[in-house]
């Protein structure tokens, strides 16, 4: 059950960490701390970061790094193992983005040495899952500057002592000055912060905006997950010229202000006639149409095919089949809901301050606006890593002596899928219908898109403003392009994007084009260093390439135009 929150709020006890390092060797050069009681103060070894903060004062507190699940982290997991240190972390992918480290208390009774858990823990936290920004970024938001401008390696193999110090105190500063006004811009509003971003804005519109329990189901959450489809990003034309991009202004959070799916209110094994919010079962057919509205997964990839097939679908969607002469040709199972309408409560009042505001506030605003509807879906499946326990439990996977994984289920009080599920579908429509108007399509991702028509600029929620002017655009796969052209304001900018391949420049992006491999070195994660059963942080060689025979998300002709697949050509994928 979604329940309104009413406990007293509390103001959060967090510092910031960062730490110096020799890319490729590895060899730590300084670790730095920086909170407002003690202001900053650092060390040259971990053995010393642990010893003066990992104190009895500083119990429970949360250390936040940024980026640190990647990085930071692993250089103190293996110095707390060795240490004796249990630590239970949560993980998403690579990263490790809470770990709850605590000192056992060893007792010897009656002649027994009896290990248990202590009473008190320290925290450490990955705070992009908080700010998801680079540090550089969020630095000018809070007008601080970040040193190293150029970004070059060898700053941290050649700086002395107090450059590096003065330049890691600039990180604590910046890092710091962001929470602190994250949590001034969630408390402002009536929540307060949690250790993430989206749990942040969940506790926000539990504690404000949430009128009323809504009665939730694991039976349909585990139903209605089937009609959770991602955006929709697809290549239309492998090139462009003179070509506009496009942005939905707060795609989601506009989504958000229609009425959604509240408490379940009935099953039918027909569509009835119902005013409400409804998910069905069906089978469908999309005609012969250059842009197919309706996502189907195939081989666990998403695909926008004509033809016809079954699946689960809201009733956004299939008013946007229907509209674009498409049928329903059978129905299996219908669930209709309430309607609620606090996200759209939510959604106004956070985007009106945001319009009105400057500086860091107007970047929390978005942060919480576009955080919000994905936790309705947290999955209740989360994967931990244990080091050290006290105890150990049925079911926990040992990599090597003294360490474990565990895929465990928890309960997700605020999980309601169908919510989350008409906020994608209703902002799939909203880029549909304006990709609709265009005459000719490059490139969509999101909430935006490549076209050769000029629209007139909106910056109302849900409306579309120019993002940029595209002299030559090259679009390969999803997430993967460059485009060549201007801002609004006119100055020159050039895009390179390739999502999964790191540090990309426009002579990689070439390469990319000629599937080469590209290589390049990263930290190993976490759950990596687990398997060989040694957390001391180490780079890893990486060779990737672009597969000249993977299947695209439309056929595409040899002058570069496409065409939507039909179902029957990929449903055996």
């Amino acid at each position: 059950m979604i329940t309104k929150v009413t406990s007293p709020r509390v103001r959060r006890n967090y510092l910031v960490y960062d730490l110096e390092w020799v890319p490729g060797t590895m060899e730590l050069r300084l670790a730095g701390v920086y909170d407002k009681k003690h202001g900053y103060r650092c060390y040259t070894s971990i053995d010393m970061f642990i010893s003066n903060e990992l104190t009895y004062d500083n119990r429970g507190r949360w250390f936040y790094a940024h980026a640190g699940g990647l990085a930071d982290f692993h250089f103190v997991i293996q110095r707390l193992k060795d240490l004796g240190f249990s630590i239970k972390g949560t993980t998403s992918g690579s990263s490790a983005i809470i770990v709850k480290v605590f000192k056992p208390n060893v007792r010897i009774v009656d002649g027994v040495r009896i290990v248990e858990d202590s009473k008190f823990c320290w925290w450490f936290v990955d705070s992009y899952w908080l700010m998801r920004d680079s540090l550089r970024n969020i630095g000018k938001w809070v007008g601080i500057a970040k040193g190293n401008e150029d970004e070059s390696i060898e700053f941290y193999k050649t700086a002395d002592f107090y450059t590096l110090r003065d330049y890691n105190e600039q990180d604590c500063l910046i890092l710091y000055a962001g929470i602190q006004m994250f949590e001034e811009a969630v408390w402002s509003l009536g929540g307060q912060l949690m250790k993430t971003q989206a749990s942040s804005a969940m506790n926000l519109f539990r504690r404000r905006f949430l009128s009323r329990n809504v009665q939730t189901s694991l039976v349909v959450n585990e139903q209605t997950i089937a009609a959770l489809y991602a955006s929709r990003v697809e290549v239309f034309a492998t090139e462009c010229e003179d070509a506009f991009y496009y942005d939905v202004n707060s795609s989601f959070p506009f989504a958000m202000t229609y009425p959604q799916p509240g408490e379940l209110a009935g099953t039918y094994n027909t569509i009835p006639d119902w005013p409400g919010p409804y998910i069905a079962d069906v089978d469908i057919e999309v005609p012969e149409n250059y842009l197919p509205p309706l996502p189907v997964r195939v081989a666990g990839r998403l695909f926008f095919p004509v033809g016809s097939w079954r699946g689960w679908y809201s009733n956004v969607d299939l008013e946007v089949l229907l509209k674009s002469g498409g049928r329903i040709l059978k129905v299996h199972e219908c669930l209709t809901f309430h309607e609620t309408n606090d996200l759209a409560d939510y959604s106004r009042t956070l985007y009106e301050l945001r319009r009105k505001s400057e500086g860091f506030p107007k970047l929390a605003y978005k942060y919480l606006l576009n955080s919000l509807y994905g936790k309705f879906a947290e999955s209740s499946q989360k994967s931990e890593i244990i080091v050290n326990p006290t105890e150990i439990e049925p079911g926990w996977r040992m990599m090597i002596p003294g360490v474990f994984i565990h895929e465990k289920v928890v309960d997700i009080p605020h999980q309601h899928v169908p919510i989350a599920v008409h906020v994608t579908a209703i902002a799939r429509r909203t880029l549909y219908d304006f990709m609709g108007m265009s005459e000719k399509l490059h490139y969509c991702d999101t909430d935006g898109f490549s076209t050769e028509q000029r629209f007139r600029d909106g910056d109302g929620l849900g409306q579309i403003k120019l993002e940029k002017f595209i002299k030559k655009g090259r679009f390969v796969q999803a997430k993967v392009y460059h485009l060549d052209g201007a801002n609004p304001d006119g100055t020159p900018v050039q895009v390179v994007k390739a999502k999964g391949f790191s540090r990309m420049t426009l002579e990689k992006f070439e390469k990319l084009l000629n599937h080469e491999e590209i290589e390049y070195t990263r930290m190993a994660r976490i759950k990596e260093n687990a398997r060989i059963g040694n957390f001391a942080p180490r780079e890893v060689l990486v060779r990737k390439s672009i597969r000249e025979d993977a299947v695209g998300k439309r056929f595409f002709y040899p002058d570069g135009q496409s065409r939507p697949w039909h179902f029957d050509e990929i449903k055996e994928l």
